[in-house]
């Protein structure tokens, strides 16, 4: 009997003790979640260490919060996470703890007026950057214009700067982008582009580098992306700074992607689209995007381990920017694969810019880490700038390497042309003519292609046996003529006898005819040729017929507006304001 009740006392303590660690366990869960919604509510978002059970909840995690850095083989990555992903995360049911955010771990240095700006060791106020700006573009009129991507959504102005000779003309030469801190707390690319574009101007007149490289490319660069997150504490101090924009939103995860579609990462912000439309609207050859936390290249694709079939191309651009760096710096930009990787294999995320621009825009574009600490001490901006600005020198100049041409049709006017490299090109890694003048660039490891033109209503054109060395340039102009079998155009001016031009909310048309028609089927491509809109029209009848499209919906800029019947095809340009 004594056994039996020592046996059952010691199951009971152990029961007792089950419950009190189940208490204090849940207590501890629910005080962790108590302070990370806090962190939420002050700061937008919250930093955590995450530990992961295995390799296989990185995949589920990627898809929920934005995974920052970490080591998958020692189980744990560091993350930020916001309110609209509370739920999410919390149904996965990991284990995880609150850190102090990277720009709340450092004293940043702001700058004291404009002048201070200009020696590259402080950080800039918000206002000092929109003086910067505004000041570049008056210094230099004939080099320089300021454009507006777009504002923050509490207002901040998201600024490009466009570097050219002939910068109010839109020439016959190649767009490239560069652009920094989407990232509000990575801010080394801020301040380098701010420099970058300093360089360029003030060297145009002494260096024949520098000159030929504005005199043959349209250099655009956007400095600040996320004001409203390196801003977040105030416009005069970026301690503080957030990851996410002002409504919560990774905006490096909220691009289309081409595995997870329109809308990765919950509602598409207006700092995304805006961008989306800016980048449309340019057709940027090439490009980079500046962030913090790392030293690499990272090059295509991010969302998917399948490589880009310009895969030996990328990693030999990749090579070259951090080739460059280590020669003129020490111990910098040496992670990974020695200061290059593909994006999947460091991490997979989905909605990044790179592969939007890659995939949907048929652009090619990295994302280039510039510091481990994402807000540098900024006594190390200068030694930053000297590592990396031949680096940004050779990157702008590779749109100039490769196959280009100009595509026009036997009147010589510009034709929107898809070229695709026969058993070559995959994933949307095929490239089309610009369709305000014709003119393409397909850059391109040296090699043996067979090139293949096309655009809808004209004969196919294949030039074969085309051989080119690495950072050769070889032009091949292409004249498409129509396909006989195609539906004649008719004269824009004869058919359309009134429209809105540019257009708002609503198109609107007078579509003349002389013959009776039956149905026409109106259709709005956006410059990428993707479909933004189509509506059939019954009942067309000769003489005047008014027509009205509702485009609420659609983004401002540059459309094609196509009406086609069994009879005639009929095409314009418009612009949405």
């Amino acid at each position: 009997m004594e056994l039996y009740i020592l046996k059952y006392k010691i199951n009971y303590l152990k029961v007792f003790l089950l419950l009190i660690f189940t208490l204090h366990l849940t207590l501890g869960i629910a005080q962790n979640k108590k302070a990370l919604v806090k962190q939420i509510n002050k700061r937008g978002e919250a930093y955590i260490l995450i530990k992961l059970p295995n390799k296989n909840t990185l995949y589920r995690l990627n898809k929920i919060v934005s995974i920052d850095r970490g080591s998958v083989a020692k189980n744990y990555v560091y993350a930020y996470i916001s309110e609209p992903q509370l739920k999410e995360f919390d149904n996965l049911g990991l284990e995880y703890s609150l850190q102090t955010p990277p720009s709340l771990k450092v004293a940043t240095t702001m700058c004291t007026d404009l002048n201070g700006v200009k020696n590259w060791n402080c950080y800039p106020t918000y206002n000092q950057y929109i003086d910067l700006m505004n000041e570049f573009a008056t210094n230099y009129p004939g080099l320089c214009k300021l454009d507006t991507i777009g504002t923050s959504v509490t207002g901040r102005l998201v600024l490009a700067m466009k570097i050219s000779d002939n910068v109010v003309q839109n020439e016959e030469e190649p767009d490239f982008l560069y652009s920094s801190t989407m990232h509000g707390d990575e801010v080394t690319g801020y301040v380098l582009m701010l420099r970058l574009i300093d360089y360029l101007l003030s060297n145009y007149q002494t260096d024949a580098r520098i000159k030929k490289l504005i005199d043959s490319t349209e250099i655009w660069i956007n400095p600040l992306a996320n004001p409203d997150g390196t801003y977040a504490a105030g416009n005069t101090d970026i301690s503080g700074a957030t990851r996410a924009n002002a409504n919560g939103y990774d905006l490096n995860r909220n691009f289309p992607d081409p595995e997870s579609g329109e809308y990765p990462g919950g509602t598409r912000q207006k700092e995304t689209q805006d961008m989306m439309n800016f980048m449309q609207k340019h057709q940027f050859i090439f490009a980079a995007n500046f962030h913090g936390g790392a030293e690499v290249v990272n090059y295509p694709w991010d969302t998917w381990y399948t490589r880009h079939a310009d895969d030996d191309w990328y990693i030999k651009v990749s090579r070259q920017y951090a080739d460059t760096v280590h020669a003129n710096s020490t111990a910098y930009m040496t992670y990974l694969n020695n200061g290059i990787t593909n994006g999947a294999d460091w991490y997979p995320i989905d909605g990044g810019r790179q592969d939007y621009a890659n995939y949907y825009l048929h652009s090619r574009e990295t994302t280039i880490e510039l510091s481990s600490a994402k807000i540098p001490d900024a006594l190390s901006l200068p030694d930053l700038w000297n590592y990396n600005y031949r680096s940004l020198l050779n990157y702008i100049d590779r749109v100039h390497f490769g196959i280009y041409g100009k595509i026009t049709d036997v009147d010589g006017n510009p034709v929107k042309a898809k070229i695709t490299i026969e058993n070559h090109d995959t994933d949307s890694s095929e490239i089309y003519s610009n369709p305000l003048n014709g003119m393409y660039y397909r850059m391109i490891t040296g090699g043996t292609y067979s090139l293949i033109y096309s655009a809808s209503g004209y004969d196919t054109i294949t030039k074969t046996d085309i051989t080119i060395a690495d950072e050769e340039q070889m032009r091949i102009d292409i004249i498409m003529r129509k396909n006989t079998t195609s539906l004649p155009e008719l004269s824009i001016e004869n058919q359309i006898k009134q429209i809105n031009n540019p257009f708002n909310n609503a198109l609107n048309l007078n579509l003349y005819l002389d013959d009776n028609v039956g149905t026409i089927k109106l259709s709005l491509f956006d410059l990428s040729g993707k479909k933004q809109k189509e509506l059939f029209f019954t009942d067309i009848y000769p003489g005047d017929n008014f027509l009205s499209v509702n485009t609420s919906g659609l983004s401002k800029g540059l459309y094609l507006l196509k009406i086609s019947s069994k009879q005639f095809v009929l095409k314009k340009k418009l612009v949405k304001n």
